[in-house]
């Protein structure tokens, strides 16, 4: 049985920190896990590819990789990328990662996804690799933003990875959670944090702002700025 890992930093915030945080940034720990593979020899599906971070950072390393997401707009400035940097074992299609049948895209032995994860797609990945190949991702962990009283649909507990990934007849060999916390002495820093960060607009769209402000009130100091759960199953 494989045991959860765990890694926690805890800091504290600094004057006008939040301009330049990165809250998508790639996993160190999800490229290493890919990277255990042999890519040469590989093709390469990456799940809700967006507009290519992670299809990009591997593209050197691999023998194929295509990179799907939904979203016309960013396959399109994939593809412009793409093609300016003269990858042609690289392709980018536009379509529902968590409808679209992967077989559709040929023979696949590895599966990858950074921040889009859903029991659809894991059901489809499971479907178009062969026992002993592997998916690797990193998704949201619930407890992302949770000083908003609210965790994103996407998000995954251990528990909700260990059920998903055991129904669809995958192993894991690597489970890890990544917390990173950030420390307030006042609460006017928290929201001077989440404006410089670009969230207010969206949590008051979406009743977080609400909940934050209620947090900060009850004396919260405290924001979980990065949750991450990174995984790397074998299918059985």
């Amino acid at each position: 049985m494989v045991e959860w890992k765990r890694q926690r930093i805890e800091r504290a915030y600094r004057s006008g920190e939040g301009r330049e945080a990165i809250h998508g940034g790639l996993s160190d720990t999800l490229l290493r896990l890919i990277r255990e593979e042999p890519l040469r020899e590989r093709t390469v599906l990456d799940v809700g590819c967006g507009n290519g971070r992670l299809t990009f950072a591997l593209a050197q390393e691999v023998g194929r990789i295509i990179g799907i997401d939904w979203s016309e707009q960013v396959i399109q400035e994939a593809r412009r990328r793409a093609g300016a940097l003269g990858l042609n074992h690289v392709t980018f299609v536009c379509d529902d990662a968590e409808r679209v049948e992967y077989g559709k895209f040929g023979p696949i032995d590895l599966v990858v996804a950074h921040l889009c994860m859903s029991n659809a797609i894991l059901e489809r990945a499971a479907a178009v690799l062969v026992p002993g190949r592997f998916m690797a991702f990193a998704t949201l962990h619930r407890d992302q933003w949770k000083e908003s009283g609210r965790s994103s649909r996407f998000a995954y507990g251990e528990e909700d990875v260990d059920l998903a990934l055991t129904a669809v007849g995958f192993d894991p060999v690597y489970l890890e959670v990544e917390h990173e916390v950030l420390s307030f002495t006042a609460s006017d820093d928290a929201l001077a944090y989440v404006e410089a960060s670009g969230l207010t607009e969206k949590w008051q769209t979406d009743s977080r702002w609400e909940g934050f402000l209620a947090y900060l009130k009850r004396g919260g100091r405290e924001l979980t700025i990065r949750a991450r759960v990174n995984v790397k199953a074998r299918r059985r």
